[in-house]
């Protein structure tokens, strides 16, 4: 009697947040991989061009043009992100600039399913910062004094609003009921925040956020 196994196709976009002034952000796809394995031996790796997703700065189809941020309040300064989606696809540069409590910066973009079968979120990650036990690290610039930097670090937020989920600013795992259907887009907001009231430092700092990784699936 012959027994198949199927593997579930799964696809990891990879959103990583890496402060290069004051607020810095980038985000990748990680490469797709996914396996058919039968009983008998036979490995069959599926075209990956059949579970594609691309980043776009359109819901409407791939342009891969620069997306260009919203801040708050007028003359938050913000970088605007770039979008290649050679090799494995990825959306870098995006950066803030904050001086005070109370802006945010938010950069919308899409993931474009370019597959042949519908694909499904499965989990939002946040991962610790490279060597770090945090997933948010602050580091004191000249003058600033490390306690009131730790002190501020806790009020600047990285958040990630994927479709129809509320948004997160922590690893929400084991989604159900997310499908992006083929030839279809979903709106993805990274938005970077030093939250009003928040607490003030003497002096600069630098934030680095750990990666966020979405988890698609082809399967719920």
């Amino acid at each position: 009697m012959e027994n198949n196994n199927k593997e579930k196709n799964n696809k990891v976009l990879a959103v990583a947040a890496l402060l290069v002034a004051i607020v810095g952000l980038s985000i990748g796809f990680a490469a797709y991989s996914g396996t058919l394995t039968i009983k008998s031996g036979a490995t069959v790796t599926p075209d990956k061009d059949t579970f594609s997703i691309d980043f776009t700065n359109t819901p409407d189809g791939v342009d891969p043009d620069p997306i260009i941020p919203e801040v708050y309040p007028e003359g938050v300064k913000a970088d605007p992100a770039i979008i290649d989606n050679t090799d494995n696809p990825t959306v870098s540069g995006l950066k803030a600039y904050f001086t005070a409590p109370g802006q945010k910066v938010s950069y919308t973009l899409y993931a474009y399913n370019n597959g042949q079968y519908s694909t499904y979120l499965k989990n939002i990650l946040f991962k610790n910062v490279s060597g770090a036990t945090s997933s948010r690290v602050c580091t004191p610039g000249t003058g600033a004094s490390d306690a009131l930097v730790q002190t501020a670090c806790d009020d600047i937020v990285l958040s990630v609003k994927v479709g129809n989920e509320a948004a997160v600013t922590g690893t929400k795992d084991n989604i159900t009921n997310h499908a992006l259907v083929k030839d279809s887009s979903e709106q993805i907001i990274v938005t970077i925040e030093y939250l009003a009231n928040g607490d003030l430092s003497d002096g600069p700092f630098d934030v680095q956020f750990g990666d966020v990784t979405l988890e698609y699936r082809s399967a719920d």
